[in-house]
């Protein structure tokens, strides 16, 4: 009765309870609904400034390096009583990803191009996310009011990627700006707002609430807070809601100048309190009845990622399995015609040989490692960090690991398992408090912060070349022309001789030579002799004539000859990793 029960049981968890949207709504409960836009476009082609200009605040200014760091959402009322909601996605290499979400909840994608600057890395994969999503473009040529501004240029350079705008016959509204003096931006908003109305946008504001996470943090004072977009529904303090493997009762709500709210509409931004655990941005968020039914939920998707997980697991170890195996019938074939005394005694010798191989490999490979620990402010911005992480090849001289990565400011655990492993601990927008430098400074561990990805980038470059090995580099100090050739006689053997004269810097006895011979290097190494006439001397200067012989008897000079007098120095190498900003 009691394994009976217990099956009952297995059989309940494993029926699916999981939450999903809803279908289509009436179009009779339709009503309309602001815009999303997204602001796409290369880094520093204006996007911040644009929008710091349409909602009249000041964002551009308190960004680090003037870069926007992590995606923010903003409702803007135009003077002409339209509302258009804004995502302000990162124009920054390393937030492509993020990028590309941004479009997937938005309806229309303007493409800020700089006039003086054109088509650009990140111009074209803004242009491949909106295609993606399938979102019409409305083209904002920045920058306009530069004296080597050439909107023209933008417009046509932008035909090879099939954005064609309405000048050259295609669909696309091209407007001229000037973030920086807000010239033409009624214009910009006007044609945002003309191109929403022909799309017709509508969202059902009744029902449970459906709504995606724009950006997810933790606040000291209020735990983990999330920016959604509402897409159905009207969110309103204590509603349930759902979003990966995270649920929440909808504690407080405030708007993006942190003014409370008491109810988010579709197309709303919104912040939410009331997190259990923060979920990731780009979750789906999904209202429901009750917190039985969020509880169910969640753990109905746990119960699905441990079975995903069990079931990657199940594959390594049957490819184990294989490889002991496959081990197992090359001993046998390799051993089988032995005496199982002998077939015993080779097995173990070679294990006895691997084992006092190991550690030395290891030791090498340890020296050539550095251990990182990852925390950021936000969800997004961890994420893109980690992607620019994975662009690290694993062939690259020194390797990268990976110990922890999370949201939130640096801990005593961090430090902890920094100084375990031997790490670097890299934080972006976060702090490390008075206490936890001190622990770490007396841990010898390193805490890096910083407020600007590719300032971050640089300083992990620079950390990776201090792990690897030296370069040895060739200075010069003096270079000569070979004149004449003779030998002569020292004992019983003759000893080639070359005549020489300082073209440049001078010739040093004690340093290194190399002979060089139509662009080609035939020789290195020292002088056995250097004479100003007949004296014996050990530095020659520019102007001056001298005769030399090498250390190596069998190397013959030509005339036309040139010796090369140079010093070497070790530097540090620079780590071949290029993120690719």
């Amino acid at each position: 009765m009691k394994l009976k029960w217990s099956k009952l049981k297995q059989d309940k968890v494993r029926e699916n309870k999981d939450a999903v949207r809803r279908p289509p709504a009436d179009p009779a409960l339709l009503t309309p609904r602001p815009p999303v836009v997204t602001i796409m476009g290369h880094v520093d082609h204006g996007k911040t400034t644009l929008l710091d200009k349409l909602r009249k605040t000041q964002v551009a200014a308190g960004e680090a390096g003037g870069i926007t760091q992590h995606l923010g959402a903003f409702l803007v009322s135009l003077p002409s009583g339209e509302k258009i909601t804004f995502l302000d996605t990162p124009g920054h290499a390393a937030f492509s990803a993020m990028r590309a979400r941004g479009a997937h909840v938005t309806d229309i994608v303007i493409l800020v191009v700089a006039a003086d600057d054109g088509v650009m890395k990140q111009t074209v994969e803004s242009i491949r996310h909106a295609r993606d999503a399938q979102v019409p473009i409305v083209l904002a040529i920045n920058k306009c009011d530069k004296a080597e501004a050439d909107p023209e240029r933008v417009r046509k350079e932008l035909l090879a990627y099939e954005v064609v705008c309405e000048d050259y016959g295609g669909d696309v509204q091209a407007v001229d700006i000037s973030a920086r003096t807000g010239s033409n931006l009624t214009a910009l908003a006007e044609a945002t707002i003309a191109l929403a109305e022909m799309l017709e946008l509508k969202a059902d504001p009744s029902g449970p609430v459906e709504g995606t996470v724009v950006e997810s943090f933790t606040d000291k004072g209020r735990g983990p807070v999330t920016t959604a977009i509402i897409q159905r529904g009207t969110l309103r303090k204590g509603s349930i809601l759902v979003a990966g493997k995270c649920w929440a009762k909808v504690r407080s709500m405030f708007d993006e100048n942190g003014e409370v709210l008491r109810e988010a509409c579709p197309s709303m931004p919104v912040g939410i309190i009331g997190w259990k655990d923060l979920p990731s941005a780009g979750d789906e968020i999904l209202e429901v009845e009750s917190e039985t039914r969020a509880r169910e939920v969640v753990d109905w998707r746990k119960y699905e990622q441990e079975q995903e997980k069990t079931k990657d697991d199940l594959k390594v170890i049957e490819e184990k399995r294989k490889e002991h195996q496959e081990g197992h019938r090359k001993d046998r074939d390799q051993y089988g015609s032995l005496h199982w005394k002998e077939r015993s005694y080779l097995k173990y010798q070679a294990k006895k040989e691997h084992k006092v191989f190991r550690p030395k490999e290891k030791v090498e490979r340890d020296s050539n490692v550095l251990p990182i620990i990852i925390k950021g402010d936000v969800d997004g911005s961890v994420e893109a960090i980690l992607d620019l992480v994975d662009t690290y090849d694993a062939s690259h001289e020194c390797k990268l690991d990976l110990v922890h990565f999370g949201v939130g400011d640096i801990t005593e655990n961090d430090v902890n398992l920094a100084e375990t492993f031997g790490g670097v601990i890299y934080g972006f927008n976060v702090n490390a408090s008075n206490a936890i430098q001190q622990s770490a400074a007396k841990k010898q561990v390193k805490i890096k912060l910083h407020k600007v990805i590719y300032r971050l980038v640089e300083d992990l470059q620079e950390e990776l070349s201090i792990r690897l090995p030296c370069i040895v580099e060739e200075h010069p100090v003096g270079e000569a022309s070979v004149l004449a050739t003779f030998s002569v006689t020292e004992g019983k053997k003759k000893v080639p001789v070359a005549g020489c004269r300082v073209q440049k810097g001078q010739l040093e006895k004690r340093k290194k030579f190399k002979l060089i011979r139509n662009g080609h290097v035939i020789w290195k190494g020292s002088l056995t002799s250097l004479k100003h006439h007949k004296d014996d001397v050990s530095v020659i200067k520019t102007g001056m004539d001298c005769g030399l012989s090498l250390d190596e008897e069998n190397i013959e000079f030509k005339v036309g000859d040139e010796m090369v007098c140079y010093e070497e120095k070790e530097v540090l190498a620079k780590t071949s990793w290029d993120p690719g900003f």
